[in-house]
């Protein structure tokens, strides 16, 4: 009987987890958790469309996440710190846990970068700036025709 592949008992075992695994780690990263080298885990990805569809579907929930993370900062946010003291009261150890409730103001640069991404009428760049750009690329194409016919 032939010997079982690392394929079937080092990643098909994990394969429900690999999407969750990529939020918090890239394929080579993977790969050693996995107890696998790099080039072994490119190999199965191609040989196995599941593994590939478990790692795009990780890649995916990671793009999802960041951009979650990117418009809450953009908005700005409530959130809880929790701050954990101890001191000692007559042989004592007491525990104190404090809670306080914060505001994360919103963050200009990703405010930003979302409204470069999601509105096409927005962007940074002045339009005096823009229309030396394009100056400058209608000189160089110019140019390069001359060059081409010289």
């Amino acid at each position: 009987m032939a010997r079982k592949s690392k394929y079937e008992t080092h990643v098909e075992p994990y394969l429900a987890s690999i999407p969750e695994l990529c939020l918090s780690m890239n394929e080579k990263e993977l790969a050693e958790h996995l107890g696998i080298s790099e080039a072994s885990l490119n190999t199965y990805k191609n040989e196995h469309p599941e593994l590939r569809e478990a790692l795009l579907k990780g890649r995916r929930n990671l793009g999802n996440e960041l951009k979650a993370t990117l418009r809450r900062r953009a908005l700005g946010y409530e959130y809880v710190e929790v701050k954990t003291t101890t001191r000692q009261d007559g042989g004592k150890t007491i525990i104190v846990i404090e809670e306080t409730k914060k505001y994360s103001h919103p963050d200009v640069a990703a405010i930003h970068l979302l409204l470069k991404n999601i509105d096409p009428e927005w962007h940074n760049d002045d339009n005096a700036t823009l229309e030396i750009k394009r100056a400058q690329l209608e000189i160089q194409k110019a140019k390069a025709e001359q060059e081409e016919w010289g």
